[in-house]
């Protein structure tokens, strides 16, 4: 069985069996083919899987409010792995997402020995100004400090009623020695991604978290928590219903009054006629619906809890799954291991030695590899084309003169240190120009 720790090094082999054994759900071109423009991170693969993303495509197409959360934990220098997250940011930011970026300032003084203040100055330095950089736009999107934002905290303390003991050891297998601010850390996280659906910040969306899949433990916990705090459920019932169900024992209304405003809105606003109450057992049936219409009905209601009950109306978030980006060394890249790494703030020299030394998947000798051709596939080299150069033409080429011969790695390298050393020179001009968006894009609160 795979073990995913969002706080450690976990490294996977079979990200399809991973799929399977966690439940996540695949992202391919059926998926992606809805977009237009889809960012090539998705279309080559490297995002390639997901929670409940139906409801954001949808809301990308339509044009429907929607939003993109992200954080990051500020624990060392941002290396190109790092990259790949806020280009997905960006490009939902584009596409029209509000934006929010918790900078993990607690968790990295939880989890990593780190003090607030210098979490805090990492964050800036080396995170927020290359996301600027990258192109977030002040304006629809913000940057906050965890430790700061009194609402994730109180929130996060709330969504802790909900959680027991056995639920955080069976996600997270914590040792007997854990501290109890690194158990407090997820809850903390869920409060970070809920939080963003609060009236305040546009209420009940669709809201998507593009991580890693070592993160997954903390996107099924937030799930969990978000349905919990919900009025309402509605799922499929054992017989193949679709029923919209009052959950808590004191709801904030009679269920009477809840299901004749909940049928108000599923006739008005969704198109359902035909609906079967049953106010003693507290459930509402829709004879009509389907399973791929919970979600919609769902939203719905998020709504209605949220601007006319005055509760937490939380949409469940979804969340992608993007690959590793081997590092340097075969490993996964991390900023504990320079070695391993491309830094965005690496000097040119720096850069050239890395990648000079980096494993890749070339033959023993020359002869062999023009006969035979390399392996693109354990090569992180490639991966450095695949992760961070969008033209489709160049990543062919260098994989069909790979694999057949025609190119040698040295020559391959050359070509991927020219490459990279334009992109991190202009990112470095970028960069200091974007220095005094900072007090426009991080909040105070």
């Amino acid at each position: 069985m795979v073990k995913l720790d969002p706080w450690g090094a976990s490294q996977v082999e079979d990200y399809a069996r991973l799929r399977d054994e966690f439940g996540i759900g695949v992202l391919d071109e059926a998926a992606w083919s809805r977009i237009p423009d889809a960012h090539p991170l998705f279309t080559r693969g490297v995002v390639f899987g997901h929670r409940g993303m139906d409801p954001v495509l949808n809301a990308i197409e339509r044009g429907d409010p929607f939003g993109v959360m992200t954080g990051l934990m500020p624990s060392g220098k941002m290396h190109l792995g790092h990259k790949a997250v806020i280009d997905q940011v960006v490009w939902y930011q584009n596409h029209g997402a509000d934006v929010h970026v918790a900078i993990a300032d607690f968790e990295a003084y939880a989890a990593r020995n780190f003090t607030i203040e210098q979490a805090r100055k990492l964050g800036i330095e080396e995170y927020v100004l290359t996301y600027l950089a990258l192109g977030l736009k002040p304006g629809k999107s913000e940057v906050y400090y965890q430790s700061k934002r009194s609402r994730v905290k109180d929130l996060a303390y709330e969504l802790g009623l909900h959680v027991n003991l056995n639920q955080m050891l069976a996600l997270y297998g914590f040792p007997d020695d854990v501290k109890m601010a690194k158990m407090n850390a997820p809850l903390m996280q869920a409060a970070d991604i809920l939080h963003v659906q609060r009236a305040e910040f546009g209420g009940p969306r669709p809201t998507v978290v593009p991580v890693g899949v070592d993160q997954d433990p903390h996107l099924r916990l937030t799930r969990d928590v978000a349905g919990a705090v919900r009025i309402f459920n509605v799922t499929q019932t054992q017989d193949g219903k679709i029923g919209v169900f009052v959950k808590p024992e004191k709801p904030p209304r009679p269920v009477k009054e809840l299901f004749d405003d909940v049928g108000r809105i599923l006739r008005a606003d969704l198109g359902f006629a035909d609906l079967k109450r049953n106010d003693a057992y507290r459930a509402l049936y829709l004879p009509a619906a389907s399973l791929s219409d919970v979600p919609r009905i769902d939203l719905a209601l998020a709504q209605y809890e949220s601007k006319v009950l005055a509760e937490h109306g939380f949409f469940p978030p979804a969340s992608t799954y993007h690959r590793f980006m081997t590092g340097l060394t075969g490993e996964k890249m991390s900023s504990s291991r320079p070695e391993s790494s491309i830094f965005i703030t690496d000097e040119p020299a720096d850069v050239k030695k890395k990648l000079m030394r980096a494993k890749t998947g070339g033959r023993a000798t020359e002869q062999e590899q023009r006969e035979k051709g390399a392996d693109p596939t354990v090569c992180s080299v490639y991966e450095t084309y695949l992760y961070h150069v969008p033209d489709a033409k160049v990543l062919e080429e260098v994989y069909t003169e790979c694999t057949t011969g025609k190119r040698l790695c040295g020559e391959c390298k050359m070509q991927a240190l020219g490459l990279l050393q334009t992109q991190l020179k202009e990112l470095k001009e970028k960069r200091e120009a974007a220095r005094p968006l900072v007090k426009e894009i991080v909040s105070d609160a």
